[in-house]
């Protein structure tokens, strides 16, 4: 008798569940199969799609979509057959199938594009690849998981920054180049000219009034969250990440360089060393401040023709809130790049002297 009812009860639940699954909707990838375009003079104004849908409880089913294409949007594409698209698939009235098209299905490129730079990484980088790889990873899982929710939470966002830019520096070399007195150079180096973009960005960003809440994108996070956190200091926190994977680069490079001249010439003097090392840095800076700032031009170039099509002057452009985070952002990564580079020819150059002296000494007893 109890077998019978406990039989009875999972059996009415699975129904529940099952019904329940059917008749909510749910978003899934489906398959377009067909495409027919409305044209309104002369332009596609909509796009009718049938659609196999891919995943969850209506499976291979057939669901019509209508996708509404909007000129000069994130909406201005064409949607083509065998393409896949993201809709929310529910029943309506006579269990009649409904589609509402939410937007193109682009995560199995984004996959085939990570697996291309996965295995270049390893077929050049080998070990030292596949470790920059968990460098990679460990940095985006710092800034998703605590640097986030800290800043969300009303913590000091420049103080959190500074705090997480240092344990993904130290993390990244360690990872890379082991802990050696190379790495602890390096990292020093990359600190201190993080360190300097941050207090730099803070000051100017305070001088030129700077309130963080001229991006769209702040706008949309405001409108859509009603989040109540320091919006400056939000954008600062976004000059000290974006300094540190070009410091991390010259630092480094600046500290393998030192110690291949003093390992080829042990009888260098610190002061030739600290030359040769600041030389290199001269070379790596020119090229290194020009990848810097144009990355962040580039990032900004549709509000450049935007300012340069209208009647706006250059000096009245430049003034707005909108270009000005993006010269202090530029400038502020710029000189601390090229702080990075006497910081760590100073700290390469003094403990590559201190340990070889160390070990003439050891070697004389």
């Amino acid at each position: 008798m109890l077998k019978r009812i406990c039989f009875v009860i999972i059996v009415f639940l699975i129904v529940v569940n099952v019904s329940w699954a059917v008749s909510s909707s749910y978003t899934a990838t489906a398959k377009v199969i067909d495409v027919k375009d409305q044209i309104e003079d002369g332009n596609v104004t909509c796009q009718l799609i049938k659609a196999k849908i891919l995943i969850g409880p209506y499976k291979d089913k057939i669901v019509d979509v209508v996708f509404h294409r909007l000129e000069y949007t994130s909406h201005s594409y064409y949607v083509k057959t065998g393409k896949k698209v993201l809709v929310n698939v529910h029943l309506e009235e006579g269990n009649i199938l409904k589609g509402d098209f939410i937007n193109v299905w682009r995560v199995d490129y984004l996959k085939e594009l990570f697996i291309i730079f996965l295995v270049l990484l390893i077929i050049f980088g080998r070990l030292k690849g596949i470790c920059s790889l968990i460098s990679l990873i460990f940095s985006g899982y710092i800034i998703i998981k605590l640097l986030i929710p800290l800043i969300i939470n009303g913590y000091d966002a420049i103080l959190v920054s500074v705090m997480c830019s240092s344990i993904i520096i130290i993390v990244s070399f360690i990872l890379i180049a082991g802990f050696t007195k190379k790495s602890l150079i390096a990292i020093l180096g990359t600190v201190g000219g993080t360190l300097t973009a941050g207090v730099l960005s803070q000051i100017y960003s305070s001088l030129c009034s700077i309130t963080g809440l001229a991006d769209e994108d702040v706008s949309l996070l405001i409108a859509s969250i009603g989040l109540d956190i320091n919006f400056r200091g939000l954008y600062m926190s976004a000059v000290i990440i974006g300094t540190i994977g070009v410091v991390m680069d010259v630092s480094m490079s600046i500290t393998s360089v030192i110690f291949e001249i003093k390992s080829k010439s042990p009888s260098i003097s610190r002061f030739e060393l600290m030359q040769s090392g600041l030389k290199v840095g001269k070379d790596v800076m020119s090229t290194m401040v020009n990848t810097l700032v144009l990355a962040y031009v580039g990032s900004f170039m549709p509000l450049l023709i935007i300012y340069i099509t209208s009647n706006t002057s250059f000096l009245q452009a430049i003034n707005t809130e909108t270009l000005a985070v993006e010269v202090i952002r530029s400038l502020c990564g710029s000189i601390g790049l090229i702080v990075t580079i006497p910081l760590t020819c100073f700290f390469a150059t003094y403990l590559v002297h201190t340990s070889r002296s160390k070990k003439r000494k050891k070697f004389r007893r």
